[in-house]
């Protein structure tokens, strides 16, 4: 039986152990799943930080003091219950060590002081504030542990894949699609697998070498099999408000989705992220840069933040300051295919087809995918040889991909016509997609459109057929 420690013989031991966090971060997660200490882990690779919360360690430290204390042989009074706004809630999980069964109650009661607690949140490498400020007992809760497969082969290939996805690169991308089906195969009832799956398949669109039908198709298919096994995982809502978005261009789904997602668990940066993404496109600009903030403050230093953030001012009309720090950005990561990618829209919007084409031929070198090369030489032949209608070759290829399947609207081809001046085949498509009954939901393409036609009734008539109603987007 335990027997409680004098507080001079706690505080020393936890000196020791707080030395060994610093070392040993592999460790802390280790404890963390084995004695359900509230440790989260920060994703971008093998040296991501570890970190906590400062409130949840200090419940977590009571809690273990107390379950000491009732464990001695004489206790002379039980301690008053702990405050309810500090007392974990009843339904929160118990987490089981790797490869072995659940921990008995006795080998996971620790016995450090509070102090310790305070302290803990300097140790974990970083200390993020609690947002939205205490968390009441019936409120959703954000999972503490990041939760892994019971079989040690199958955690350390699920880890990989992880890492992998964050690497953002085609050949890692690849190699995390294969980790994720290994893990699937292995352990067919581990949802977050299939959640990674996904994600990994919409990156996959975005760096890799997938078509836009085969990514989307793969990453809706893990997505339901992730929501069947667990409707309340986070990253599967997540990843379903991506592909409702940006594949199905069901907007008002897609918010609802992420909203979703960030109920389940407010402090997922990544969830935050998407959602700013999202946000962005429809034009609400001052909700989208709320969300960048808050998943910078979750995921600081991340890359892509600051790149889709860059990305965003040309979305709010702030083209200026966009290609500045895009190009700032570029000079950064030359090898990041986003960054190509939003460069080229902010230069195609300003009628500079040869730097679009500059931008474009560098995007298609970065992803490998070899018919982007092509669309790439054929534009470059076109540019030299008329860049007044270069644009066609882009037009022409948007409606290949449109009978293929691999593209629903024609809403980008519409918005590149517009851009460099050509009435004749912006009217033309908007003619087409009005027959076709389609939708059109970025609002700032849209609006660019527009304002470049302020004075032509007919083509605001046609845009108004197609566009449609912002999402009611609920600002917290």
């Amino acid at each position: 039986m335990n027997q409680p420690e004098s507080p001079d013989r706690r505080l020393d031991g936890w000196k020791s152990i707080a030395g060994y966090f610093r070392r040993d971060r592999t460790t802390v997660m280790r404890w963390a799943r084995e004695r359900d200490l509230p440790v989260h882990r920060l994703p971008g690779g093998k040296q991501g930080s570890v970190f906590a919360y400062e409130r949840e360690l200090a419940t977590w430290a009571r809690r273990a003091e107390q379950d000491d204390l009732a464990d001695a042989p004489a206790a002379p009074e039980p301690e008053a219950p702990l405050p309810a706004s500090s007392a974990p809630p009843p339904s929160a999980p118990q987490t089981q060590s790797l490869g072995t069964d659940a921990p008995s109650q006795s080998s996971r009661r620790w016995l450090w002081p509070s102090l310790g607690a305070v302290a803990l949140a300097g140790v974990l490498a970083v200390s993020l504030p609690m947002l939205g400020g205490a968390q009441s007992p019936g409120e959703p809760r954000s999972e503490q542990i990041v939760p892994l497969p019971r079989d040690p082969k199958v955690a350390s290939d699920y880890v990989a894949a992880r890492d992998l996805w964050a690497r953002r690169t085609p050949a890692a991308l690849s190699r995390a699609i294969g980790l994720y089906e290994r893990v699937i195969a292995a352990d067919p009832e581990f949802a977050p697998a299939y959640a990674g799956l996904a994600e990994a398949w919409l990156i996959t669109r975005e760096y890799g070498a997938a078509t836009e039908s085969r990514a989307y198709s793969a990453a809706k298919s893990a997505v339901e099999q992730a929501l069947k096994l667990d409707s309340r995982l986070p990253a599967a809502h997540r990843a379903n408000g991506f592909i409702q978005y940006w594949w199905s261009y069901d907007a008002q789904r897609a918010v609802n989705s992420f909203q979703r997602a960030l109920t389940l668990d407010p402090h997922d940066g990544l969830s935050h992220f998407w959602y700013a993404n999202v946000l962005a496109d429809l034009g609400q600009d001052a909700a989208a840069q709320r969300e960048y903030d808050t998943a910078q403050l979750l995921l600081p230093g991340t890359p892509a933040i600051a790149i889709e953030r860059a990305c965003a001012h040309w979305q709010a009309g702030r083209d200026r300051r966009a290609l500045i720090e895009l190009n700032q950005l570029k000079a950064q990561y030359p090898d990041d295919a986003t960054i190509r990618n939003c460069l080229a829209w902010a230069h195609i919007s300003r009628g500079d087809i040869r730097a679009y084409a500059r931008e474009f031929g560098e995007l298609a070198r970065l992803r490998k995918v070899p018919e982007l090369l092509a669309l790439a030489k054929k534009l470059d032949t076109a540019v030299v040889r008329n860049p007044a209608t270069a644009h066609l070759v882009l037009v022409a290829d948007a409606q290949r991909e449109f009978a293929a399947g691999e593209r629903k609207t024609r809403m980008t081809p519409a918005f590149q016509a517009s851009s460099m001046g050509d009435r004749e085949t912006l009217v033309a498509l908007l003619r087409q997609a009005a027959m076709l009954g389609e939708r059109w939901y970025s609002a700032t393409l849209n609006k660019r459109i527009a304002q470049q036609w302020q004075g032509d009734a007919e083509v605001q008539a046609l845009l108004n057929k197609v566009v449609i109603a912002t999402p009611k987007v609920r600002l917290t």
